[in-house]
């Protein structure tokens, strides 16, 4: 694992978007009754922060071992996907290497080590790791950092939903300028609150995003296949 000021440049923004949040993930594990040395391993061993968010909110709620595994597992699909695509340019290390190199893929790091490889002849697997691993530290110390405080400061939950709400806004701010995936966005939000009213534990965000991304992808093949 390599280091450096390159690797710190591109995941500055990922620090900055995971520490904010991981206080904010952490304050909501203390309302579900989680230690903060819990928060930190949790965060370490499952490095997914929507994953984390959908555990703690499903633990508020009650709901089983059975179902926060099955709900989790649902939502970790696209790791998949992006360890795939990873692969080209991991191929030659360890099985090892390979195993930590996943482990830390996420949403944010995938697109940037992505984007790196592809643009950046000098980017190397030693530097995308570094890449994957660092914010694994930031995001799980944020966990630990908001869970502790929660415990003394009790702040509202409500918080919570602010920090989310505006993180989300800012990243589709991105993609206003492309119609079809403002169309997208604007149509899984309202599928959303509808499927809200009949679908637990929050797997409505998750359905209704699977049904309008698979009708968007649909539609663009069609549109290229024409």
């Amino acid at each position: 694992m390599h280091f450096n000021k390159k690797v710190i440049q591109r995941a500055m923004p990922i620090y900055i978007g995971y520490l904010f949040l991981g206080l904010a993930c952490g304050i909501l594990g203390q309302q579900a009754h989680i230690a903060p040395i819990e928060a930190f391993i949790m965060s370490i061993l499952a490095y997914s922060g929507s994953g984390q968010f959908i555990c703690i909110a499903m633990l508020l709620d009650h709901a089983s071992l059975f179902s926060i595994l099955i709900t989790n597992f649902m939502v970790s699909l696209r790791y998949m996907f992006f360890s795939t695509a990873m692969y080209p340019h991991i191929k030659d290390c360890s099985l090892p290497y390979s195993v930590v190199f996943a482990q830390n893929v996420t949403d944010e790091t995938f697109a940037v080590n992505i984007d790196s490889f592809t643009k950046d002849k000098d980017w190397d697997v030693e530097q995308g790791l570094a890449l994957g691993f660092s914010p694994c530290l930031v995001w799980a110390c944020a966990n630990f950092i908001g869970c502790a405080a929660a415990a003394w400061l009790n702040p509202p939950t409500e918080l919570v939903s602010y920090i989310l709400v505006a993180m989300f806004l800012g990243i589709w701010s991105g993609y206003l300028h492309d119609t079809a995936l403002l169309v997208t966005g604007v149509a899984g939000g309202l599928l959303s609150v509808l499927l809200s009213f009949v679908v637990p534990f929050k797997l409505h965000i998750v359905l209704a995003t699977l049904i309008v991304s698979a009708i968007a992808c649909w539609l663009e093949v069609r549109q290229i296949g024409e």
